[in-house]
């Protein structure tokens, strides 16, 4: 990878020591200077490049970046984990918690109804079930 970067900066040295009359060595530090301006990088690893001057500054460094990224790695999807099961419990809950208040409302409408007031018990009933089926039906 690293000859075909080195014959690609000695075509362009060459064209612009020929373009502009530049000497030899002027052409390849233009090119190294632009070249080196425009490297774009994405993700947690440095290039193949990088890694062979980190190693020449310290032995040890790229395994250590690559630790560092492995942890951050496993701390996010920790976190996501963490993050799935308790909006799992919240809805769990809500689920539970939504049932009993049905329950209460249907309950409460069939006694009023019982005691005697058929309109409001049907209206109280029908309240609680209506409100039970726009939530199912809801788009989420």
């Amino acid at each position: 990878m690293a000859k075909k970067e080195k014959a690609k900066t000695e075509v362009v040295a060459k064209k612009l020591q020929a373009e502009f009359d530049l000497s030899s060595s002027k052409s390849r530090k233009i090119v190294s200077m632009v070249s080196s301006q425009m490297t774009i990088k994405s993700g947690p690893f440095p290039s193949p490049e990088d890694y062979e001057q980190y190693q020449e500054i310290d032995p040890g460094l790229t395994d250590q970046m690559k630790e560092m990224a492995r942890k951050e790695q496993d701390h996010q999807h920790r976190m996501d984990k963490l993050l799935l099961e308790k909006e799992f419990t919240l809805m769990s809950r809500g689920q539970i918690l939504a049932f009993l208040v049905f329950s209460l409302v249907v309950g409460l409408g069939a006694f009023s109804i019982y005691l005697g007031f058929e309109w409001g018990g049907a209206i109280i009933t029908a309240l609680g079930v209506t409100g039970i089926i726009t939530q199912f039906l809801k788009k989420r």
